[in-house]
């Protein structure tokens, strides 16, 4: 694409004196010319000459257009790597962006290994004290939730790490109570990102009011709440991202759900804020290598 250069400010001025030195010595050589015609060929040597000049055209700036954000590099896949099983996973600690959904899975026995209580973190009012989160996603949590209250929200935490047997637990209530739909609600054991320790789900007071009901704590409305809201404006600010955004179904195999954040780090946070992208979309994008065997 080419690029129109402008006058820097401190140039412009210095630009415009010369165009008007050049525009005046052409005014005084046509005059000059003029005088001189007008003495050898007028009867009236008093008339005055007539100068025509053309304007010169000073080029306008250029807009510069705003820059598309830098794609955030991860490091390389080796795609001659041999293949584990994707139930024989286990993420390094310092791993934030392991894929985790409907296709991608994880050893049963997989457990992180900085878990926190997020009784150290937020108050009894937002969530029960024994609930546990990776270390870097509670204390992320923590400058998050500390400034929702501040501002006169009221969000509780429903849901953080959960165990491979704590899903399968869940997930069964699912089948139980919605057989149609419990895989695309509830993800299967081993097959959700509450086993990485860093995935939590929000609550919030005015969701019985648009549901009518005081049994359903997740649903779609939650996106209407002042908290749902809040989240999906400046959840990135402190490393966190929504993981199943709408349209997303055929990617994570999960349904939208505007409750669920996972804390990705505040660079990636920042990037898929500003790019539009969510972290599994953007994965399959950058490494087209499958990060396990299914």
């Amino acid at each position: 694409m080419t690029s129109h250069r402008s006058p820097k400010s401190g140039d412009f001025g210095l630009y415009i004196s010369a165009l008007m030195l050049v525009f005046l010595a052409a005014c005084q050589s046509q005059a000059a010319i003029a005088l001189t015609s007008t003495a050898t060929t007028s009867p009236n040597p008093t008339a005055s000459p007539t100068v025509t000049s053309t304007p010169t055209l000073i080029p306008s700036p250029t807009a510069t257009p705003t820059p598309a954000p830098t794609l955030f590099m991860l490091p390389t896949l080796d795609p001659q790597a041999t293949l584990q099983p994707c139930d024989q996973r286990r993420p390094a600690d310092s791993d934030l962006f392991s894929e985790v959904d409907a296709n991608y899975g994880l050893d049963p026995a997989y457990v992180p290994g900085d878990l926190v209580r997020l009784g150290n973190y937020l108050p009894g009012r937002v969530t029960l004290p024994d609930m546990l989160l990776r270390q870097p996603a509670a204390r992320a949590l923590g400058k998050m939730v500390k400034d929702m209250l501040a501002v006169g929200l009221a969000p509780t935490v429903l849901s953080s790490y959960r165990s491979y047997f704590d899903q399968a637990v869940a997930h069964n209530l699912w089948v139980v109570s919605d057989p149609t739909n419990a895989n695309e609600v509830s993800a299967l054991p081993g097959h959700s990102e509450h086993q990485l320790g860093t995935a939590v789900d929000f609550g919030s007071p005015e969701l019985p009011s648009l549901t009518g009901t005081t049994t359903d704590p997740f649903s779609t409305l939650f996106d209407q709440t002042n908290e749902g809201r809040w989240l999906a404006q400046h959840a990135f600010e402190y490393g966190f991202s929504l993981s199943s955004p709408p349209g997303a179904e055929s990617v994570t195999g999960l349904a939208y759900e505007p409750w669920h954040y996972r804390y990705v780090g505040l660079e990636m946070a920042a990037y898929l804020h500003a790019s539009g992208y969510y972290l599994d979309e953007y994965l399959l994008k950058v490494r087209p290598v499958m990060p396990c065997q299914p």
